[in-house]
């Protein structure tokens, strides 16, 4: 019994679109050598666009995170390396190490969640919340994609939540305390990409 549960889950996760596979790949690539190769610095390819369903425009080049299936790990390195120096510029440095090093290269490991931080007492943001839907469209390097997602605001003791808060809080020493975090969860059969080349 015990093993016909472990092949059911190995199972689900093969049952991924095509899409869906060539976005992450995509979206790990180009983390990762942003990581190795710009300090960790934000590219295009990490900050889509985003447009309510009926086709207007949200808001523009907003940062995501790709967000790993299994988050316990990551939260108790972020938060370790968050509260272990009051130097910023060495809790910047060990992030872009940690980040640079495998964090990327095992593509199964994302399902393609991805989360912003954003000020809670943001307009766009509480229009969105309230949608519940929105579009992201992701377009660099000769590569586009049109992601529709499903929306929800994330509280402060789920794991998305403090994945996402230590990640930044690593980032940006300033971080403000009132924050939201987003997730968008992509309608994988409802996505296309330009090239597609899958």
């Amino acid at each position: 019994m015990e093993a016909g549960t472990i092949e059911s889950d190995s199972n689900q996760k093969n049952e991924r679109l095509p899409i869906q596979n060539h976005f992450i790949g995509w979206q790990c690539r180009i983390r990762q050598y942003a990581m190795r190769n710009d300090e960790g610095r934000p590219t295009a390819g990490m900050q889509p666009d985003v447009f309510l369903e009926d086709g207007k425009e949200a808001a523009s080049a907003v940062t995501l995170l790709l967000v790993p299936d299994q988050l316990q790990e990551s939260i108790g390195q972020f938060r370790f390396m968050a509260l272990k120096t009051q130097d910023p510029q060495e809790r910047y440095k060990k992030a872009v190490q940690l980040l640079s090093a495998s964090f990327y290269q095992n593509v199964e490991q994302f399902s393609g969640l991805l989360t912003g931080l954003f000020s809670r007492s943001s307009e766009t943001v509480k229009m969105l919340v309230k949608k519940r839907r929105c579009v992201l469209k992701f377009d660099y390097q000769q590569q586009s994609y049109r992601i529709p997602a499903s929306l929800k605001d994330f509280p402060k003791e789920e794991q998305a939540y403090e994945f996402t808060y230590w990640h930044n809080f690593l980032f940006n020493p300033h971080l403000s305390p009132d924050v939201i975090v987003l997730g968008f969860e992509p309608d994988w059969s409802d996505s296309s990409a330009d090239p597609t080349s899958f």
